[in-house]
């Protein structure tokens, strides 16, 4: 384990993301030009944007399981040239095709973040040498969640996660988060809801068959091991000591069946493909399919969008928690 991280100056809070200051449809274009294969996941992620943007981040902060730092870049209002999206540095032949760096990976930036994070962490080398390449972070540090987190107590201003539902020991995980939090500080985590299961297709396996599943979904909720609803949420939340300040659910059932699809089971077919073509002829097809997929998921591109009737539980839900005192 990292030995424990040296005092971070404290600094002043800063506005969270340049998504506040831009229009929607322009951050849902950057978050699609970086993840244009799956458009499902760029609009995912355009929705997790548009909330975290409503949060003010202090600083020190810390990006938990961070991974290869493009969601937070492009959220902290950075802009890649259009040349650049995730799919170009991947090995398709691993069980995690993103589990891979080239050497020359380096992104072209058009223009830097308005904004640093103090620390970045994630389980991955190959996640962190992305990130590192992004000058995003001032410290990124290889972690397993399932661990204690290497910080000294009180440290981080701001404590954010987007993955938690990744870890086996939630418990002792969401307790170390209080931990390093500040006692003036917030731990903003986007968790999703064991809900998700129920807004896929698997309820047709008996006309789609099981081979159909598998194609579409794959093993993907075997990698989620504490899916659960809200207030399993939240009571996990009291038992490591942290409040609910201010909660939004910003992903809805209509997303996720949207989401359960997409193009999920052509993705390596699509980049092998894409992957192959000259610069010049991949930009070109590249840029007709944003422009594309930016008119189809505008109307999309609302965290209260629902078309289904009655009500449902979220797919996923943004919280802002304070650790509680003690006594």
């Amino acid at each position: 384990m990292p030995a424990p991280m040296t005092p971070i100056v404290e600094r002043e809070p800063s506005q969270s993301g340049a998504s506040q200051r831009i229009s929607k449809a322009v951050l849902l274009r950057r978050f699609l030009s970086a993840y244009w294969l799956r458009p499902e996941n760029a609009l995912w992620m355009t929705l997790r944007s548009l909330t975290l943007s409503k949060i003010r981040l202090a600083r020190p902060s810390v990006d938990i399981s961070c991974g290869d730092g493009v969601f937070s870049f492009l959220h902290l209002g950075g802009v890649f040239d259009p040349g650049f999206d995730v799919f170009t540095s991947v090995a398709l032949t691993a069980g995690d095709m993103f589990d891979h760096v080239s050497d020359d990976y380096r992104p072209p930036v058009e223009t830097a973040p308005g904004d640093r994070i103090d620390v970045g962490t994630d389980f991955k080398a190959s996640m962190l040498q992305k990130a590192e390449r992004l000058r995003l972070y001032d410290r990124l540090v290889q972690h397993d969640n399932n661990l204690p987190l290497p910080f000294d107590d009180a440290t981080f201003r701001t404590v954010y996660c987007n993955a938690p539902y990744w870890v086996q020991n939630i418990d002792g995980f969401l307790a170390e988060l209080r931990r390093i939090t500040h006692p003036q500080g917030k731990v903003i985590l986007q968790v999703k809801l064991s809900s998700m299961k129920d807004y896929t297709l698997g309820r047709f396996e008996a006309v789609l068959g099981r081979k159909v599943l598998d194609l579409i979904g794959g093993a993907r909720f075997d990698c989620w091991p504490t899916l659960a609803d809200r207030s399993t949420w939240e009571s996990r939340f009291a038992r490591a000591g942290l409040g609910v300040h201010s909660s939004a659910p910003f992903v809805t059932r209509t997303h996720a069946h949207l989401w359960d699809v997409g193009l999920r089971p052509i993705a390596p077919l699509l980049i092998r493909m894409a992957n192959s073509l000259t610069p010049q002829t991949r930009g070109s097809i590249k840029a007709d399919w944003v422009d594309l997929f930016a008119d189809l998921l505008a109307p999309l591109c609302d965290p209260h969008l629902e078309v289904f009737p009655g009500r449902h539980e979220p797919a996923e839900i943004h919280y802002v928690l304070t650790p509680l005192t003690c006594g």
